[in-house]
């Protein structure tokens, strides 16, 4: 049985489900808006809430920071500015299992390439601070070493990629490494390798462990395995406990023995969902390497029978030595041969149906879980000894009520869950949080303060997953889950990315045409998938990757170059460099104008691909062009458009990597003059 069956039949355990009048659209986007003004003011001007550096609160910066890009927010914006680089420069000497979890989410989101060497010590951090019980406490590992810090941020907080950003000094002597040292996927940085040896010596978190901590551990810990950190044994660990742990009822206590409460038994489906994701990974490595079954034997003689083929809780208070709340801000089948008259026509043989599997003790765990968490929203079960368990109450939400919507919201969009029981939790959280906002914009007032309940509500609404890789394993629908459409200018008309405009500056606009849309001379067959050709090139096995990356590359047909396109949102190191050359390689056969469209698509990997094209084309007349894609919102084009200018026309006027918009408004007009000058 499969885990969307599964989650089907808890549905069905629970009665007819009830349609209900849904959350208005524009009202939770209104207040997602207002929740993310809210936690701009905060981050303005280079400090937190409170007056203090971000580097004091860094989990609570690295949260704000989710919120608002899920809000939609730009990279450029200056809160979010303020927000990533104090989130760099604090995760070198971060030792706190929140905080560094926080940390890996936030620098994934953001996607920038440079800082996955970051993403890689912050994981090795997190696993050497899970303990043998697989769990996690509120230190992680021990106060990190001055000296260390100085090593690690000179050897890895360097973004000079093919634009070429330059090193921030070092404080002090350290050992050179190589900062251009390939990645590969599955293997780490050389200066996180030899950090990871000399952590091998800690043995976990002392004091023993909470769920509200692990489940943060979990996430942090499936999220930085997309970045080269082996986490198998991590997540095996993880496995154990929670099904070791379940109560008779089906969830899970805040730590050691006791009543499950709802934000936990959120926690425990999470481990569960990453060891059903781990299951399914394993699963689909041996199906990729399995032998094919042997081919139908030719001219066979129709008076023998043919031969059968073969059956082959809170996350920034400072706890009590001992915590005993269960607040976690407290803490084929076979056909007979017929032996007659040969037919007239070969009939191709009916594909197998995949054997269904039975459930086993995760999937099983699973159920019981959500029915748990089912009757916890229904109100029918007690929660920590406080009989009847009502969650929510509208404008007076509590401190962890915040959290457990957050965990709740974690849980159903990795599941794919629409209900849970008879309840549609999205349309119950939403409108308990629309009710309970403030004038402010801000959520909740108790004593962590609004902004990381501001943040778990923002989350809520955006329905945020940030682990949608996990959603796919578990799902087994990597291409509806996992795999985001992508719409190119021979689909239909191009949609034109708004540019920023730069503050108080007047720039000559580069002479170029008015980009038109082109059409691509080789339509699309309907026959071809992108998303189908984009699952095929992320989860193909090693030994094939690089004959079906050139497969895709070279394909006929405007749904290869958009399968590229979809499956750079979805893989990382060595792999997604080969895949962005790829796209940039495919994009040199289109011509100018057709470039031009594309550096102006939605996606931002697209215009990435279209402005190196351009640079490889290695034209001057696509100089003005590449002047114009520094204005783009995405660091990423505007750091491909500078390595582009700097390859064609040998000079270099910037912009620096993460440069203020008033820096990318000179730079752009440096370039504007320089043009001017050859002209």
């Amino acid at each position: 049985m499969s885990i969307t069956r599964l989650i089907s039949l808890v549905a069905v355990l629970f009665g007819t489900m009830k349609v209900c009048a849904a959350a208005n659209p524009k009202e939770i986007d209104a207040a997602v808006q207002k929740g993310a003004a809210f936690l701009k003011q905060q981050y303005n001007g280079g400090k937190g809430a409170r007056g203090d550096d971000v580097a004091d609160n860094t989990g609570i910066a690295a949260m704000a920071g989710l919120a608002l890009l899920e809000a939609g927010i730009p990279i450029d914006d200056p809160a979010l500015r303020t927000i990533t680089t104090g989130v760099r420069n604090a995760s070198f000497g971060e030792s706190r299992t929140y905080h560094i979890a926080l940390c890996i989410l936030y620098l994934d989101r953001l996607g920038d390439p440079a800082d996955v060497p970051i993403i890689q010590m912050l994981g090795i951090r997190l696993l050497a601070g899970q303990n043998a019980d697989g769990g996690w406490t509120y230190n992680c590992v021990p106060d990190v070493p001055a000296a260390d810090e100085r090593a690690l941020r000179a050897a890895l907080m360097v973004t000079e990629l093919k634009a070429g950003a330059k090193t921030p000094p070092a404080e002090g002597p350290v050992e050179k490494v190589n900062p251009a040292r390939p990645m590969v996927v599955g293997k780490l940085h050389a200066a996180v390798e030899k950090y990871a040896a000399k952590l091998a010596t800690f043995s976990g978190g002392k004091g023993g462990d909470d769920n509200s901590n692990t489940q943060f551990g979990i996430i942090g810990t499936w999220v930085a395995r997309r970045h080269g950190v082996h986490t198998d044994a991590a997540l095996e660990r993880i496995e154990k406990r929670f099904l070791a742990t379940q109560t008779g009822t089906g969830g899970w206590p805040y730590s050691g023995r006791g009543q499950g409460s709802p934000s936990m038994t959120c926690a425990g489906l999470l481990g569960l969902a990453t060891a059903v994701g781990l299951r399914e990974e394993r699963r689909m490595k041996a199906e990729a390497h399995r032998k094919p079954d042997p081919a139908p034997i030719p001219k066979a003689n129709p008076a023998v029978p043919p031969v059968p083929a073969a059956k082959s809780d809170d996350p920034f208070f400072n706890p009590p030595p001992v915590p005993k709340s269960d607040d976690p801000f407290f803490n084929p089948p076979k056909e007979e041969p017929k032996a007659k008259e040969p037919p007239k026509a070969k009939e191709l043989p009916k594909p197998r149906k995949a054997p269904r599997l039975p459930l086993d003790a995760r999937d099983i765990a699973i159920e019981k879980g959500l029915a748990a968490l089912a009757a916890m929203l229904a109100g029918d079960a007690p929660a920590a000894g406080k009989g009847k368990n009502r969650i929510l109450m509208g404008n007076t939400l509590g401190d962890r009520d915040f959290y457990f919507l957050w965990s709740l919201e974690r849980v159903s969009v990795v599941f794919g869950l629409e209900k849970i029981g008879n309840i549609d939790w999205y349309d119950f959280g939403a409108k308990e949080l629309l009710a309970a906002q403030n004038a402010s914009g801000g959520w909740g007032n108790g004593a962590r303060g609004t902004i990381p309940d501001t943040s778990f509500a923002i989350l809520f609404l955006s329905r945020s997953n940030f682990v949608r890789d996990l959603s796919a394993r578990v799902q087994k629908d990597p291409a509806n889950t996992e795999l985001r459409a992508v719409k190119l200018p021979s689909d239909e008309p191009p949609s034109v990315a708004p540019m920023p405009k730069p503050p108080a500056v007047v720039v000559p606009a580069p002479v170029v045409p008015t980009p038109t849309p082109v059409p691509v001379p080789v339509p699309t067959p309907a026959t071809l998938d992108p998303k189908a050709i984009a699952t095929e090139l992320v989860i193909a096995p090693d030994a094939n990757w690089e004959t079906t990356l050139a497969k895709v590359r070279d394909g006929k047909g405007n749904a290869y170059t958009q399968a590229l396109v979809i499956a750079l949102n979805h893989l990382d190191g060595d792999r997604r460099k080969a895949t962005r050359d790829a796209l940039a390689e495919r994009l040199t056969r289109m011509n100018a104008e057709t470039l031009r469209v594309l550096a102006k698509a939605e996606e931002a990997e697209l215009r990435r691909g279209a402005v190196l094209a351009m640079a490889m084309k290695d034209e001057k007349a696509h100089i003005p062009d590449l002047v114009a894609a520094l204005a783009d919102g995405e660091e990423i084009v505007v750091r491909a458009a500078r390595a582009g200018l700097k390859s064609v026309t040998g000079e270099d006027f910037g912009p620096a990597p993460d440069a203020t918009p008033a820096e990318r408004a000179a730079s752009i007009r440096s370039w504007a003059e320089w043009i001017k000058k050859q002209k």
